[in-house]
């Protein structure tokens, strides 16, 4: 295992799932000195075409101060002209759980893509979640969602450059873009994306994303947070999922889908203030939005 720069202490593993090693990073401290091991572990899982680093480079650290965090990387599955599966995803984070943190129901966080994941391990690997958040996730991919991944792949397949224009805009909220504008800070915004092979592959399994049958399944003590201007997941699927699931809660960030880089600190504390007493709030409630 090698050191990583996502925070103090935290180093780099792999496991292996059906031939492909899957990377993962893994606070180790569990906080037991200081009394907060009662958290339990996170398990934090990313969305389309990111990666621990792209997505939870804010997270990760804030979050392992006070529990210990994993996170991994999803990897492409060897069988490359096959299509992907939200199967194989699945179990490279189960994979990943059993390797890291076995016999350890922990808190499973995933976002966009990441949620649709985490919510069907769920489901199916109740004994492995005691605690679920579902940041800016669905159930099933509706025709909005279709007409915007059908744009993304005319321009991908043109190599257009305005396919990082047209992801910062679908991403981002317009108070964001805004005052990146403002700040002189709009080009980052628009070369913050690098899709690859892998990612054209998680865009496909976007387009067929059904676990509606799944969902009214999941038993973990569940928080669902919606993001208020997302364009790409718009907030009533966070909705349908809050809906969906028996023992839920929701909550709002004032964000576009990119709220892990939009408003990283304020996620990190709706997360913390759920896993401190996750049934704090009973299930069905619509919790007010916090504010940093």
């Amino acid at each position: 295992m090698s050191r990583v720069e996502l925070a103090d202490g935290v180093v780099e593993g792999t496991v292996t799932v059906d031939g492909v090693e899957v990377r993962y990073f893994d606070s180790v401290a569990d906080h037991s000195a200081t009394g907060e091991s009662s958290r339990g572990p996170i398990v934090l899982v990313h969305g389309t075409g990111g990666s621990t680093e792209a997505h939870y480079g804010y997270l990760f650290p804030l979050l392992a101060g006070r529990q210990r965090v994993v996170a991994l990387d999803f990897a492409r599955p060897v069988r490359t002209r096959a299509p992907l599966t939200l199967e194989q995803l699945e179990q490279q984070v189960v994979a990943v759980i059993e390797a890291v943190l076995p016999d350890r129901p922990v808190t499973l966080v995933g976002y966009s893509l990441g949620a649709v994941v985490a919510a069907a391990v769920a489901a199916r690997h109740p004994g492995s979640v005691r605690n679920l958040v579902l940041v800016a996730g669905w159930m099933k991919t509706d025709a909005q969602q279709e007409l915007r991944n059908q744009v993304w792949q005319r321009l991908r397949e043109e190599r257009s450059e305005a396919l990082g224009e047209y992801m910062a805009f679908c991403a981002f909220s317009r108070p964001f873009l805004v005052a990146a504008q403002a700040l002189g800070e709009f080009t980052p915004v628009l070369t913050a994306f690098h899709p690859d092979g892998f990612t054209d592959l998680q865009m496909e399994l976007n387009r067929t994303i059904d676990i509606s049958d799944l969902v009214p399944s999941i038993a973990a003590t569940t928080l669902v947070i919606g993001c208020t201007h997302d364009q790409m997941v718009p907030k009533w699927h966070s909705k349908a999922l809050f809906g969906s699931i028996p023992d839920a809660r929701y909550t709002e960030i004032e964000s576009g889908h990119a709220v892990v880089m939009e408003r990283p600190a304020q996620l990190v504390q709706v997360i913390s203030q759920f896993i401190e007493a996750p049934s704090r709030h009973a299930a069905g409630d619509v919790i007010a939005t916090a504010r940093p």
